[in-house]
């Protein structure tokens, strides 16, 4: 309960907000990638 009410899951579930986050941070790391000209070099190469 949050603030004697039943809260609105969705807003504090950090599911929610993890799943945004992980779906920004690949844009960006693909972004970084294409910057740095190394999209479809491998690591270890």
């Amino acid at each position: 309960k949050i603030d004697g009410e039943v809260g609105n899951k969705k807003v504090y579930d950090p599911r929610a907000w993890g799943k945004a986050a992980e779906q920004g941070m690949a844009a960006r790391v693909v972004e970084a990638c294409e910057n740095l000209s190394s999209t479809g070099h491998s690591l270890g190469a």
